[in-house]
């Protein structure tokens, strides 16, 4: 094989990877699938094979990304290799140490049910998130050709060759016009450059400064989303009498960095001495949320504690979904109001210069 071929392999690999990673409803199904089989006490290798001839529709597609997925899980575990290392680069970050954790603690088809239930979860945030800038952004794309319309390409035309009463009647509408025509492009384009900015630095910026952010939108979305999957892992390995410094560890070596900051501030305190509960709080991490570090504190010392943070966890995201739609409804309709009083304001604008076009003495002078 050239060289050339090799890269183009590689790249196709890479793209299969992306492909399958992006589409959570494939590897959904291939979880549900896999946590039955378990549940039946099937050998991982055999349910793999199985799940290979189902994705595959007995050998007749097997280019799709989640058979050739399935081919190499399935060919990694005959060669001695956990599911964890072979699922590496085709699962998410955060269901890959699910399902360390299921591994480890030997409750892999909790640890599967665990993904779903989070999975649920965030497709819940995802969506109040959606809700709550999908219709705003809408009406931004609305006003903005509303502004381009009449603020830039009306109002220049009409102050090229209007009498001054009518330029005075556009009143503020003309710095407006002017700042839209001089900056326009440059403000969207700062607005994309911020959101990307934003989105490619949630996993790794980490510091002081980061933790106060934690506590608003969009970084809190990102902590509830990662704490969430965090004590979900951690309460399918402490449910398995893994002890806690061990799940700790396991967690931290497959987190991002910021989620590897936190864990390691919870470790330390656990090394001194502390509860689960204590060393989230006393890490000043806000990480999850310092009222589940507060309740974890109390129940930390019970035996079930891996069912005591599964049943914290829930309720915590639940009330969470709950408390994101709410802002998603603060945020829509904050943005209608502002959107519809700026499309107000153009409009008597217009309706002004009308007003004094329609005088005797307001018409346009030709030159």
């Amino acid at each position: 094989m050239s060289e050339l071929d090799e890269k183009l392999a590689a790249l196709e690999a890479s793209l299969t990877r992306f492909s399958f990673r992006s589409s959570r409803r494939n590897r959904f199904r291939i979880y549900r699938k896999l946590e039955g089989m378990l549940k039946t006490n099937e050998a991982l290798s055999r349910a793999l094979d199985r799940l290979y001839q189902n994705a595959t529709e007995m050998g007749k597609y097997p280019k799709r990304p989640a058979a050739i997925a399935l081919r190499e899980w399935f060919l990694k575990d005959r060669a001695g290799i956990s599911l964890s290392q072979a699922m590496e680069g085709w699962i998410p970050m955060g269901e890959l140490y699910m399902i360390r954790a299921g591994e480890e603690s030997g409750t892999m088809a909790k640890a599967l049910t665990s993904i779903q239930t989070m999975g649920e979860r965030s497709r819940e945030m995802r969506e109040a998130v959606t809700y709550a800038v999908g219709y705003p952004c809408f009406m931004l794309v609305l006003v903005g050709f509303v502004v381009w319309t009449f603020g830039v390409n009306l109002i220049a035309n009409m102050r090229a060759n209007a009498p001054k009463n009518v330029v005075d009647a556009m009143g503020a509408v003309v710095p407006f016009s002017d700042f839209v025509t001089a900056y326009g492009l440059y403000v969207v384009l700062l607005l994309f450059i911020i959101v990307g900015i934003i989105t490619f630095t949630l996993p790794f910026w980490r510091g002081p400064l980061r933790v106060k952010f934690d506590m608003y939108p969009p970084w809190s979305w990102y902590r509830v989303l990662q704490g969430s999957g965090f004590l979900l892992g951690l309460s399918s390995l402490l449910g398995a009498q893994v002890p806690l410094k061990r799940s700790l560890e396991i967690l931290e070596e497959q987190g991002n960095p910021w989620i590897k900051e936190r864990i390691s501030q919870a470790r330390l305190r656990v090394l001194r001495g502390h509860n689960l509960g204590e060393a989230l709080r006393l890490s000043k991490m806000n990480f999850p949320d310092p009222a589940v570090a507060v309740d974890l504190e109390i129940l930390a010392e019970r035996a079930d504690v891996g069912a005591v943070i599964e049943d914290v966890t829930t309720d915590w995201m639940r009330e969470q979904v709950d408390a994101m739609k709410v802002q998603a409804v603060l945020v829509r309709n904050a943005g209608m109001a502002i959107v519809g009083g700026l499309i107000a304001w153009i409009m008597m604008s217009i309706f002004s210069i009308v007003g004094e076009l329609s005088k005797g003495g307001g018409g346009m002078s030709g030159h």
